[in-house]
């Protein structure tokens, strides 16, 4: 495995987009944010607080964007959006002074104010502080002229034939979508609540480790699951509420909290993996294969990270996979690319399913429950394992068996060359933390 530079060589903090919109909601009050958007520095969605934005505020970002890239163009603009809400838009750059992206702060029009020299009150040095924060976490962009960074007088951008209304929007969580190209699907009131329960609900990771069928390997797998804060159903908590997102159009919204808890617990825990080669698969929904800057998010955060390449794989189911076949490619090899392994779950017989193997990246194969239900017993399900086992040999894969609770079981899979199991008798699940001794447990609302 590849090592990065560990986190403190760097410069750079983890990308947390979620915490730096926090941060601002926080450096204004007692003025209160109506909603905080991070654009890059072509005015694409980093990351949004609600469910959507209108074509106004997509309108005061990119006339922001065109007046930030310019010579000598201001660093704070202020733009009415009607219905009494402006949108103060600032200037993030980098060390050289180029632009690498904005910060959109949706308010009441009220509260924003100048002093006696023409600065905008709102651009406190607590403000000016998640600024330089947020452009730490930003890749290079393209250069720009050089300009200050901080706030001085900000003349209003106003737009005297701007809709006050604000149309209905839609329900993917932040994704970066060109300003322009951006067509606002139909919401509900209900998706905006779910939204909203979705971004407050702490979350909690634990993993389980697939465990070997023949020694030698010190290399440890795990695959990450979800749970939730409480103490009576995590499990189901956390299955209810990732299926309502998923069903909503918000899966990849819980993709990105598991990714963003994922590489910032292993990042401050760096002795798990420095001493032991480790990986995790990240179960992946639908909604993320259908966000076109998913890829970009995993490409952020890992680059930010400096995590070992291989560490962090992610895992398909193959219904699923046969199901976008069109968008698989493309998403394998992004992926590929960026060194994530890619994990074929619930790979069943069928002349569907071969097609994925094709797949670059592809690294484990894991059996579907049926085809291992009846292995003692039924010599067709001894010949599909077989199958599946050496055609993964030959590709060089790896195979694994899940829901093998028995040691009877397991001596059957062991004698037709299945390399994992996934078993809760052998290796249940535990939290994420026990995997460090200096870990306390995480409660983050990301």
């Amino acid at each position: 495995m590849e090592h990065g530079k560990p986190l403190s060589a760097t410069n750079n903090p983890l990308v947390d987009f979620n915490a730096v919109c926090q941060k601002v909601r926080a450096a204004v009050e007692p003025a209160r944010a109506h909603a905080v958007s991070l654009h890059d520095e072509h005015g694409d969605v980093l990351w949004l607080t609600e469910s959507s934005m209108g074509p106004d505020e997509h309108n005061a970002v990119r006339e922001a964007i065109e007046a930030f890239s310019s010579e000598g163009g201001p660093p704070v603009l202020v733009s009415d959006l009607g219905d009494s809400r402006s949108a103060v838009l600032l200037r993030a750059v980098n060390g050289r002074r180029a632009m690498v992206g904005a910060i959109m702060i949706v308010m009441d029009a009220r509260v924003i104010k100048q002093d006696a020299r023409g600065a905008l009150k709102v651009m406190t040095p607590k403000l000016q502080r998640v600024l330089v924060d947020f452009a730490a976490m930003r890749t290079d962009g393209a250069p720009s002229p050089a300009t200050p960074a901080r706030a001085t007088a900000a003349a209003p951008l106003t737009r005297a034939d701007a809709a006050s209304a604000r149309p209905a929007a839609a329900t993917r969580i932040a994704p970066p979508t060109k300003a322009l190209a951006l067509t606002p699907a139909v919401g509900t009131p209900e998706i905006d609540r779910l939204h909203a329960v979705l971004l407050r609900t702490p979350i909690a990771l634990h993993v389980q480790r697939l465990v070997p069928l023949t020694k030698g390997s010190e290399f440890k797998r795990y695959e990450v699951l979800l749970r939730s804060m409480s103490d009576t159903a995590p499990n189901a908590e956390a299955q209810a509420l990732l299926k309502a997102a998923v069903e909503n159009g918000l899966g990849s919204m819980i993709d990105r909290r598991v990714i963003t808890k994922l590489i910032g617990f292993l990042v401050h825990h760096p002795e798990i993996w420095k001493t032991t080669a480790v990986q995790f698969s990240v179960n992946l929904t639908s909604t993320a294969l259908h966000d076109e800057h998913f890829i970009k998010f995993v490409e952020l955060c890992l680059a930010k990270s400096s995590l070992p390449k291989g560490m962090i794989a992610f895992e398909i189911d193959t219904t699923t996979a046969v199901k976008f076949a069109a968008k698989m490619l493309g998403i394998a090899a992004a992926l590929h690319r960026l060194g994530c392994p890619l994990v074929l779950d619930d790979f069943a017989l069928k002349t569907e399913c071969f097609a994925l193997l094709r797949l670059p990246g592809v690294h484990y194969v894991k059996l579907a429950p049926e085809i291992t239900a009846k292995m003692r017993t039924d010599k067709l399900s001894q010949a599909a394992i077989t199958a599946v086992v050496q055609m993964a040999r030959v590709l060089g894969m790896h195979t694994v068996a899940k829901r093998t609770e028995t040691a009877a079981e397991q001596e059957w899979l062991t004698a037709l060359g299945v390399d994992f199991v996934q078993s809760n008798s052998m290796s249940p699940p535990v939290a994420i933390e026990s995997l460090s001794k200096t870990a306390t447990p995480q409660t983050t609302t990301v």
